[in-house]
């Protein structure tokens, strides 16, 4: 090896030294180009953004407004007044009412004016003495602005002191009825000032401009550095910047490298909320500029100052930088290779079908599930048109395709078809999805073809159960109606066989016929009413009349059967009387049958009924010692043909209709019925009817 003498040492090193510069200055530079677009950009997403928080405090503050006028409305003390003015009912008082609190409103939330108007947008008051309105907008102007339904915003405009306002305009309701408006004006600039100046804080070099649209007028909005006032300075546009600006209000809403008397700046721009007025934000992009190239200057320069100590180690660091980076990517690809292994299982093995479709409907990928369902293979499938599989192209066209525009996807039913031209129900899920830098379209589609047998099984079940539960309430309505006729008959000839027969045992035979007889005619009459209630064939004749009274005439039927079986029955009512409006045969029915129940199921105590009222309705209660009824039997009482005791052992008689139809009528007659129960205790029966 050749012998390094001590001159080209030290020229080596600074060859090294030299070319190490050479590197970080062009690194600097390339850094310094890509930093700029960077800073540019955070620029506009750090303006844009404080921006879009300003206009939306804005929107907040001018609904908060509406909400307080709409609070302020519905004070008594101005609803009164208002009332009185708008209908001609005002005196001084009532003007010195009216003046009193709208200049409180006015001075406790910052109004310009308050000022009220009838339906024909005649003033009829404001704390303005000017009356400056009439000097801003024409009469048939406010005729239009006055036509709101609703509180609204109007759009700015200039009062007479050349300072920009907007007003409030919510209409007076009275009983429902619009009979004037609150008019109400705000100065913009008044709640535009400490959101504008809340802004500089943020970010000093922006400026904002306001701007309204076809108008040779706008303001430049900042603070002045000297006295740190907040200022609004009117600037009349001439051709040259009024050419400029408009080109900011073409769509857009950032520009970069716009220009503004020869300097280019950056703008974000939106509307104000309500009004057709635009709020400019800028910054020159010189400031932008200097702050980068200010940054890369100060990196180059302690970069070289750096070298020296950086160079010993810079190989270092690159080898384990680089080490790094290697094994980040093995890991980085050993997951992904992890991800699509899982993704193919889940797409293989689904039970739907699982497309990726590009934007002019060509099939890109396709699941195992797929090429079963249409019959397929793989090669005829893909780069397939997705309305090639559709029995309906014009209708599908339109559906599928609309999901681009739509970002929550779609969800639909149509027919597809195999490869063999047998068609079939499907329900397709599709969505725009990114992929990449590309978008597909991914569908989901299910074989809808046991679902739609299910849901025709159940049409046709439930149209036969329809039509059984049809011809059973006719049957009974038949059945009935044949056999009362010659029920009637065996009960009057068993009456008078009872009546003329002396012999005791025959005479005793003819007690049974009587009594199976009667039996059977209320079952067939039971039976009846509850076919007519099913069917809804009932006629009602609806009148008011006196509970009390005909509480009184149940007690006289059955104070026999209670003093028989030695039980002590009651009526007591809260009012002597107590009209209703119902069907009083029904209702009749009705208590006869409960009081019935109560004497029959209790051997002793007492039977009580009670009457009350509250506003709507009078409150019936049948209460009983008697034998009561078991928790679990509560819940079926009511149903036709149930008993509290049922089977063959059960000790009284009846087929279980009774409560049925009773709970039927109280129900159609809209009214209400309940029952409690404790067994060996007593029951309790309530009646809720109403009294209009």
């Amino acid at each position: 090896m050749k012998k390094i003498n001590e001159d080209s040492f030290p020229l080596k090193y600074f060859l090294y030294f030299l070319l190490i510069a050479i590197i970080i200055a062009v690194s600097g530079f390339i850094y310094y180009q890509n930093r700029k677009v960077t800073i540019e950009d955070e620029l506009y997403r750090h303006v844009a953004t404080i921006k879009e928080m300003k206009l939306t405090q804005i929107e907040r503050e001018q609904n908060q407004r509406k909400q307080t006028i709409q609070s302020y409305l519905l004070l008594p003390v101005v609803e009164n007044d208002l009332e009185k003015l708008l209908t001609g009912k005002k005196n001084d008082q009532v003007i010195k009412s009216i003046s009193r609190w709208s200049n409180d409103l006015r001075s406790d939330f910052d109004f310009v004016s308050v000022n009220i108007f009838d339906k024909n947008a005649d003033l009829l008051f404001s704390t303005d003495s000017t009356q400056s309105l009439y000097n801003n907008f024409l009469k048939h102007e406010l005729t239009i602005l006055l036509q709101k339904e609703n509180s609204e915003l109007s759009n700015l405009y200039f009062g007479d002191n050349k300072s920009l306002l907007q007003a409030i305009i919510t209409p007076v309701k009275i009983s429902g009825k619009i009979l004037g408006y609150i008019w109400t004006e705000i100065s913009f600039f008044e709640y535009l000032h400490p959101i504008i100046s809340y802004t500089k804080q943020e970010t000093e070099d922006v400026e904002y401009i306001l701007l309204k649209k076809e108008s040779d007028l706008g303001f430049i909005l900042k603070d002045v550095k000297e006295d740190n006032q907040f200022k609004i300075k009117t600037i009349p546009l001439n051709r040259t910047d009024k050419a400029e600006l408009e080109a900011l209000l073409r769509g857009k809403e950032f520009f970069k490298g716009a220009k503004s008397k020869g300097a280019e700046f950056f703008a974000s721009v939106n509307n104000i909320p309500s009004t057709d007025w635009i709020l400019i934000a800028k910054i020159d992009q010189e400031s932008v500029t200097q702050s980068t190239r200010n940054a890369a200057m100060l990196v180059s320069f302690i970069s070289v100052l750096l070298i020296v100590l950086t160079a010993s180690i810079t190989y270092a660091i690159w080898k384990r930088s680089r080490l790094h980076f290697l094994t980040q990517t093995v890991i980085l690809r050993k997951e992904k290779d992890a991800i699509s292994e899982r993704y193919t299982s889940l797409t293989k093995y689904a039970n739907d079908v699982i497309l990726s479709i590009s934007k002019n409907g060509k099939i890109l990928e396709a699941n195992q599930k797929a090429f079963d369902l249409y019959g397929y293979s793989k090669d005829e499938l893909i780069n397939k048109d997705i309305l090639d599989l559709s029995q309906d192209r014009k209708k599908d066209i339109e559906v599928i395709f609309s999901s681009i525009n739509n970002p929550d996807g779609i969800l639909f039913e149509t027919n597809h078809k195999r490869k063999n031209g047998t068609v079939f129900p499907v329900e397709i899920s599709a969505k725009l999805i990114k992929q990449g830098n590309e978008e597909t379209l991914l569908a989901i589609i299910r074989d809808n073809t046991e679902r739609k047998k299910l849901e025709l099984d159940l049409i046709l079940a439930k149209d036969k159960a329809e039509e059984m539960d049809r011809l059973k309430t006719t049957f009974l309505a038949n059945m009935s109606h044949e056999l009362n006729t010659p029920m009637s008959g065996i009960i009057g000839f068993s009456e008078l066989l009872l009546s003329e027969i002396e012999n005791p045992n025959q005479r005793e035979m003819a007690k049974i016929i009587y009594k199976s007889s009667k039996r059977l005619n209320e079952t067939l009459n039971s039976i009846l009413d509850l076919s007519k209630l099913e069917s809804n064939n009932l006629q009602f004749k609806y009148n008011s009349f006196d509970i009390v009274s005909l509480l009184q005439e149940c007690k006289f039927a059955f104070i026999e059967n209670a003093n028989k079986k030695g039980i002590q029955f009651s009526v007591t009512s809260d009012q002597p009387k107590i009209l209703v409006y119902s069907d009083q045969s029904i209702v009749h029915k009705v208590l006869c049958n409960i009081i019935d129940n109560s004497i029959k199921y209790t051997d002793k105590g007492e039977v009580n009924l009670h009457l009350s009222e509250s506003a709507e309705s009078a409150l019936i209660s049948v209460s009983d010692t008697g034998i009561g009824i078991p928790q679990e039997s509560l819940n079926q009482i009511f149903e036709p043909f149930r008993q509290g005791s049922e089977g063959l052992n059960r000790k009284f008689e009846g087929m279980g209709l009774g409560l049925s139809i009773t709970k039927k009528y109280i129900e159609v007659l809209g009214g209400k019925l309940k029952i409690s129960s404790t067994p060996g205790i007593g029951t309790k029966v309530t009646i809720e009817l109403p009294k209009k």
